[in-house]
């Protein structure tokens, strides 16, 4: 919904009223595009910059489900609360529904999420480093709502009928024209990163329109609105961004962090709130209280924006209610028919590679083609970890077997790695895994691809090996990826393969903590001590029982291999993500490889 502003929702005040049972919806959910108050702090109120001098904690509404949950809602939204900011909320007046969801692979098959007007708060693994900006997570809401696909897992997902829901406006019952998330189907990114990118149009103005139906039109008029013109551009998933909703994504304001008030950017990470853009801006002509405005929509993974131009200034960007209408998606009935097709696949997505079998979306990664024929590198760009962190990587084959990718990188400053070739020489046929963990923030990305072995090889074609087999140590040579196009002169260098040749496996790459799981390293200096070291989800590096602090001795052949049970072997065994580390003494060779109880 969007709501025109009043002389109440100028001077801050907030009116707030129940529409559900479920979630309170208030009259003022507009989040404004320019600065609401001054940059220095000098400029503020008198009574502003005395509250940002306490270290007292603002009144907070009560009902969060997780403490976590109020430290990322009282950022943005306590300063309003308490009418310290002009502006509207980025989450909502107070916490909405808490709910157990299914969700594969939590250890309990569930997790907690909350509900909020804007969005939903999720926790997937309790046993996390909490103090990781991503222990709490918000979910791909409007991605499952434009695909029509509801996540329960990290790589489960179920259909569900299409979400007519408008994006935004009164509604489809008193607006039966404006477009929802159905009609933005077919010219979102859905389906990898070159599945409906556009070309960079920096500076150029915005004037492609959307309807219901989603047919898309042209109207050069509205290119003369001032915020109007592309600002900025996602190489992630190749679309561009308006300039109205780029000064917001960097808009300062008075922020809280435990209780603490300060001037801040109010999106500390925009990604991590928003998620990339998933279409080009289009115009519409939406009825918001009765009264039909120009609006400029733009889907992200995350959230959904809308520029209304004729708004007063400070009210022209809203964040759309997500968190109500995805709600309401999963819980509140029967919706209309969609007027828009319904298809997302594109026409001869994997030319000469027949029946590529369903898999699991990435998780924070885009994959240049999610079907390959052996031999033909994938692409994959990869998000949502700490900028400068360490990323190891490893790859899980279509047995379920883990080996080590030899692929580490170091994210960038905007937390991404752009572009990794990700080799699949030597692989077997079927669908594979490559998971990149961040060493610091524990945050992980997974890209799935299908490897494809034509019936009759050519010469030269790769030769087949068995699943999970690890590729020659001599094949590839790489450079990791920067992490962004221009990166900083500090950007280290890190060899993505050790040298020599050592090669890490565990099998099963996943499982429960009471499972046997088998260990092995190759590659080592015949005869050397070994010291083995695993790290929980939680950080703690720890060394399996009766082994002698983790010191072992390789074989004759350079061979080191043992199995454990993890609940046998450690004194917990945390769900989550767990790294496997190996170092020789003698050789100085050291890999590291990752697996998951859960």
């Amino acid at each position: 919904m969007l709501t025109r502003p009043n002389r109440h929702d100028r001077l801050g005040g907030v009116k707030g009223t129940r529409s559900t049972a479920f979630l309170l919806k208030p009259r003022l959910i507009i989040a404004c595009t320019l600065v609401c108050l001054p940059l220095l702090s000098g400029a503020l109120p008198t009574a502003t910059r005395a509250a940002m001098q306490t270290v007292r904690p603002l009144p907070a509404p009560t009902g969060f489900a997780d403490k976590t949950f109020e430290q990322v809602w009282e950022r943005t939204d306590a300063p309003v609360l308490a009418g310290l900011a002009q502006r509207s909320w980025y989450w909502g007046p107070r916490p909405g529904q808490t709910m157990q969801e299914p969700y594969a692979g939590s250890g309990t098959g569930k997790r907690l999420v909350q509900y909020f007007d804007k969005a939903r708060m999720e926790i997937n693994n309790p046993g996390a480093d909490r103090s990781s900006e991503w222990f709490v997570t918000t979910g791909l809401l409007v991605v499952e709502m434009v695909s029509g696909r509801q996540q329960v897992g990290d790589r489960q997902f179920v259909p569900r009928p299409p979400a007519e829901i408008a994006v935004g406006g009164d509604g489809l019952g008193t607006d039966p024209d404006a477009p929802t998330y159905t009609s933005f189907r077919q010219v979102a990114s859905l389906n990898g990163p070159n599945h409906n990118r556009a070309p960079k149009r920096i500076g150029q103005a915005i004037t492609a329109s959307i309807n219901r139906a989603g047919k898309v039109g042209d109207n050069p008029a509205m290119g003369l609105y001032p915020g109007a013109k592309v600002a900025a551009y996602s190489d992630v998933t190749g679309h561009n961004i308006p300039q109205a909703m780029w000064d917001f994504f960097n808009m300062r304001g008075v922020v809280q962090k435990n209780g603490v008030l300060s001037d801040g950017q109010l999106l500390a990470n925009w990604v991590y709130v928003m998620g990339y853009p998933i279409t080009e801006p289009y115009w519409a002509r939406v009825k918001v209280e009765g009264v039909y405005y120009d609006v400029l929509f733009q889907l992200y993974e995350r959230r959904s924006l809308a520029y209304i131009p004729s708004f007063p200034k400070g009210w022209q960007v809203q964040m759309g209610n997500v968190g109500q209408h995805y709600h309401r998606w999963l819980y509140g009935g029967p919706l209309p028919t969609p007027l828009a097709p319904l298809g997302t696949s594109p026409p001869s997505a994997h030319p000469g590679i027949p029946a590529v079998p369903p898999m699991p979306d990435p998780v924070d990664a885009m994959v240049s083609s999610s079907a390959v024929v052996a031999g033909t590198p994938v692409r994959v760009s990869i998000m949502g970890f700490r900028p400068g962190e360490a990323i190891v990587s490893w790859f899980t084959a279509p047995d379920g077997a883990a080996t080590d990718a030899r692929i580490n990188l170091i994210a960038g400053e905007d937390g991404t790695v752009k572009d990794v070739s990700v080799p699949t020489t030597g692989k077997a046929q079927g669908v594979w895994a490559i998971t990149f963990h961040g060493r610091a923030s524990n945050h992980q990305a997974i890209a799935y691809f299908y490897v494809y072995i034509p019936p009759t090889p050519t010469a030269g074609a790769a030769t087949t090996r068995p699943a999970g087999s690890p590729s020659p140590a001599s094949t590839h040579t790489r450079t990791p990826p920067r992490g962004t196009a221009t990166p900083t002169p500090t950007w280290p260098v890190v060899p993505t393969e050790t040298p020599g040749g050592l090669v890490l496996s565990v099998r099963p790459g996943y499982g429960p903590p009471d499972a046997r799981f088998a260990f092995l390293a190759t590659g080592l200096d015949p005869g050397e001590q070994v010291q083995v070291t695993f790290t929980d989800p939680n950080g703690n590096r720890l060394y399996p029982a009766g082994s002698d602090n983790g010191r072992y001795r390789a074989t004759g052949d350079g061979n080191l291999g043992f199995a454990l049970v993890p609940v046998e072997a450690f004194p917990s065994a945390p769900l989550g993500a767990w790294l496997f580390e190996v170092r020789g003494e003698q050789s100085g060779l050291e890999g590291v490889i990752g697996f998951t109880l859960r």
